[in-house]
């Protein structure tokens, strides 16, 4: 079976349950925001940066196509998607984050120019950040569409990619 199905020629993508959306919807626009932030995180992983960071950033590559799958489902078959057991992002996984955090420095030591240490990870980390702010902004848009943990979680992951940019340049 092609990958190319031509289905989306007409403006819109399928769901999960059968339904239909167009491609500019909210929803199709916040799971996109979250694809590129993957993306941008698979970039830190090869960058350079140290294994820890690289184990961390694989565990959040992963919770984040968890939250795709949620942001992608119309929110009148949320309910649904979550009772047949798909995952999500609960307060375990916050609190998860908040754990690294912790573990780092958070002094606020003024504005960096992104890229100027010349080392790729802190660059790449400082583009996962801002990818990760619009992806937490398209997430909010949805109003009660999306969970708050979810919310959260970008909004403290984009926080970590800012410390770990620092942590990098030292």
């Amino acid at each position: 079976m092609s990958i190319i199905t031509r289905r989306g020629d007409d403006g819109h993508t399928d769901t999960m349950y059968g339904g239909r959306m167009p491609k500019n919807s909210p929803n199709v626009v916040a799971c996109g925001c979250v694809d590129e932030l993957t993306s941008a995180l698979g970039m830190v992983r090869v960058a350079g940066v140290p294994d820890e960071m690289v184990e961390h950033i694989a565990t959040i590559q992963k919770h984040l196509i968890s939250l795709m799958g949620l942001l992608s489902v119309p929110e009148e078959k949320r309910e649904k998607y979550l009772a047949d057991g798909y995952p999500s992002l609960t307060q375990e996984e916050l609190d998860w984050l908040e754990s690294i955090a912790v573990e780092m420095p958070t002094k606020f030591e003024g504005w960096v120019l992104p890229g100027a240490s010349g080392h790729p990870g802190a660059a790449w980390l400082d583009m996962a950040r801002t990818v990760c702010r619009r992806a937490e902004l398209s997430a909010w848009a949805l109003g009660d569409g999306a969970s708050k943990e979810a919310c959260r979680f970008l909004n403290r992951l984009s926080d970590i990619l800012w410390l770990w940019a620092r942590k990098l340049e030292k």
